[in-house]
């Protein structure tokens, strides 16, 4: 949604000219919500509300708009391209790992699953085949027991264990990470496959000025949130591959304070979030940009080309 309402390029031009004339019309802020449009663009009906009811009618006028155009309107026009000259998709890394990162607001610690909060969001973590290797120390044996390097675990400090449950958040910049310590504990090798338990804690604190330059997350006020986690895990890792097998992380974190736009206006100062890591799929929906990939700490990411008049 970021992008799409944000960037200058095909597709989002496309989907801005139509949501301008949808229910946030003349309005500034987020064009967020479900629109219902032609192949072209053309608005049929839009919204943005958490009552299905709402929804489904909204999306059933929209439908009603389309029984009744000419089958010229509801195909592509020829020579119609809107693909964009640039999409973070593009660097999703094939031959690397990617996780599926599941967040949740726990009402407890230790988490009780008939208390359990209803709100929950969902992000995707990227490491490219080189970084994916970093996992692995050289030599390798049972018994082992080692510390991840720095560009592994800012990728979850930094970037992926923080309060966006209810709404976008901010990452934490360098300096804000605190503690930091992601731990594998080798307990078996058999025919180059690996298999090791997972052990981590950090500590985040964003307490003053943003420290990560211009850009579409720079915040116009000062920031006074938190966030310290305890990881659990196991996975199983193919060194002729190269590649997990299996993947599984938990995460419980104690969040303090809010930024602008996580929805937490009417919550407590401080709660729990509960955080699983996994392996994700290869369906395309599981292809999506992790939320702050424009920040991330890696040099293999395609960026956009800025023109500067």
């Amino acid at each position: 949604m970021w992008r799409l309402q944000g960037v200058e390029d095909r597709d989002a031009s496309l989907f801005q000219e139509m949501a301008n004339k949808g229910h946030y019309a003349n309005r500034g802020g987020t064009r967020q919500g479900i629109y219902v449009c032609t192949p072209k663009g053309e608005l049929l009906s839009s919204i943005n509300s958490l009552n299905p009811d709402y929804v489904l009618e909204n999306i059933s006028v929209g439908l009603d708009k389309w029984n009744k155009l000419s089958p010229k309107i509801k195909n592509t026009p020829y020579h119609f391209d809107h693909t964009p000259d640039h999409r973070w998709e593009n660097s999703y890394p094939e031959s690397g790992t990617v996780l599926k990162c599941t967040k949740v607001d726990l009402l407890s610690d230790p988490p009780n699953e008939s208390e359990r909060a209803d709100r929950w969001n969902m992000d995707y973590v990227w490491f490219n085949s080189d970084e994916t290797k970093l996992w692995i120390k050289n030599n390798i044996k049972v018994g082992d027991s080692y510390n991840l390097p720095k560009i592994i675990t800012d990728r979850f400090f930094r970037f992926h264990l923080v309060d966006n449950v209810r709404g976008q958040t901010l990452p934490f910049a360098p300096k804000e990470i605190k503690e930091s310590n992601i731990t594998l504990n080798v307990e078996n090798i058999t025919d180059k496959i690996i298999q090791f338990k997972i052990e981590g804690k950090s500590k985040a604190i964003a307490n003053g000025p943003w420290l990560l330059g211009e850009n579409d997350w720079t915040p116009n006020y000062e920031l006074n949130h938190s966030i310290a986690t305890k990881l659990l895990g196991s996975a199983t890792y193919n060194q002729v591959s190269n590649s997990f097998l299996k993947f599984e992380m938990v995460g419980i974190g104690e969040r303090v304070g809010k930024t602008q736009n996580n929805g937490r206006k009417n919550s407590p100062e401080e709660s729990h979030i509960g955080f699983l890591f996994e392996l994700a799929g290869k369906k395309k929906s599981d292809k999506i940009a992790p939320a702050f990939v424009d920040l991330y700490n890696a040099d293999w990411i395609s960026r956009p080309i800025v023109n500067i008049n």
